[in-house]
Order: C-alpha cells, then sequence, then structure tokens
C-alpha cells in the first residue's frame, strides 16, 4: 500500500510538473506575442506620427522692414562714428517710417544727435552744409533747410543732388518758380532725376502745375523755358 501510494504520488507529482512546464511555455508563447503586437503597434504608431508632423512654415520676408532695419544700422554706424549729420538724416528717415519700434528707437537716436548738432560749429565743407539742409528738409524746416543748400551749391556749384534737394524744398514751401528751376537744372545734370522726381512725395505741391508735367513727362520733350 505504501509502496503503491508513493509510486500514485510520483506519477501525479510528474504530471504537475508537465503541467506546469506547458504552463510556462504557453505564457513564454503569449507574453512573446503580445511583445511583438506591442512593437508593431509602436511602429505603426512612429510612422504617423512622422506623417502628422506639423510642417514648419517659412513666413515671407518682409522687404520693408529689412530696408528700414538696414538704414537703422547704417546711422548707428555713423553715430558711433559721431558723424551726426548723416546719422540724424537718416535716423529721421526711419523714425518717420511705419514700424514702431524701429522708429521708437530710432527718435531715441535722433534726440541726441540733435542735442550734439547745436553744440558743434557750423560745417566747413559743401558737403557738411547738404547733409545738414537734407536734415533738416526731412524734418520740414524749410528756412534751414534752403539756406544750408544754398550755401552748399555756392561753395560747390553744380551738383546735381544739391539741386535735387533746393527743389523739394522751395516746392514745400510753396515757391514753385525756384523749385521748378533748380529742378530742371537737376534733370539737365542727371536725366534720371526725371524718373525719381516723378515718384517722390516732396513734390506732390508741385504736380497740379503744367509745368511738372512739361519736365517730367518723357524723356523726348523739351525742358522748360
Amino acid at each position: 500500500m505504501i509502496r503503491g501510494t508513493r509510486q500514485k504520488q510520483t506519477t501525479h507529482a510528474s504530471r504537475q510538473r508537465k503541467t506546469s512546464s506547458s504552463r510556462r511555455a504557453g505564457a513564454s508563447k503569449t507574453t512573446s506575442r503580445r511583445e511583438s503586437t506591442h512593437r508593431a503597434v509602436h511602429r505603426v504608431k512612429a510612422k504617423t506620427g512622422v506623417k502628422n508632423a506639423p510642417k514648419t512654415v517659412t513666413k515671407p520676408v518682409d522687404t520693408g522692414r529689412a530696408t528700414t532695419l538696414k538704414s537703422f544700422g547704417t546711422a548707428v554706424r555713423y553715430f558711433q562714428k559721431k558723424d551726426f549729420e548723416k546719422a540724424a538724416a537718416l535716423f529721421e528717415k526711419v523714425a518717420a517710417g511705419p514700424f514702431r519700434d524701429v522708429a521708437d528707437r530710432a527718435r531715441v537716436h535722433l534726440r541726441y544727435c540733435e542735442r550734439r548738432r547745436r553744440h558743434e560749429k557750423r560745417p566747413k565743407t559743401a558737403e557738411g552744409y547738404y547733409t545738414r539742409g537734407v536734415a533738416a528738409l526731412n524734418r520740414r524746416d524749410f528756412d534751414q533747410a534752403l539756406d544750408c543748400l544754398n550755401k552748399s551749391n555756392k561753395m560747390t556749384p553744380n551738383q546735381e543732388y544739391v539741386h535735387y534737394a533746393l527743389a523739394a524744398a522751395y516746392g514745400l514751401r510753396g515757391e514753385p518758380d525756384s523749385a521748378f528751376n533748380h529742378l530742371e537744372a537737376a534733370i539737365k545734370l542727371r536725366p534720371q532725376n526725371r524718373v525719381q522726381a516723378r515718384h517722390d512725395e516732396d513734390f506732390q505741391p508741385l504736380e497740379s502745375d503744367p509745368r511738372f508735367a512739361r519736365l517730367l513727362g518723357s524723356d523726348g520733350q523739351q525742358p522748360l523755358q
């Protein structure tokens, strides 16, 4: 009885071990299948994520702002060289532009330039007078602009850009006869000034005058007499 019982127990234990081993093998296969499925799902998600990733949108370059920043940078370089005449002329142009953040910085520099210029001696060269005259013209101080520009023209006659600035200053101050005389001189010295003046807002006060169309209408027309 004892021997037979031991044999049955041994057989029963053997069956339990086999069953346990089979379960472990089955569990291993199930785990392997789950891991394989998980990796496949992960790969699909990864591929889907790549396809659905947001694309970087390149913003168009604002050429107007780029030009303004370039002018501001040039003005700063003149400012650092203590050439306050040229720096002020550029800062005034930037300050009048549509980009408020750059314009505000330009006004800060411009106020400093104005203080320094008031304490500086008068220009000694025609170029110095021209630069100061253009700066005055940009801030619509026509009396100072004409004073400086006429001195520049007297020191170095027949400079087309000086005549052009004088034409703009006289036109804005309401003296069309002098404006057209200097504008015609500027065009004779440099014919390209005809095209430039045609699109220059400083000459808007002269557009209603018949002489404006005669002088700037076409290259084949005769100059004013």
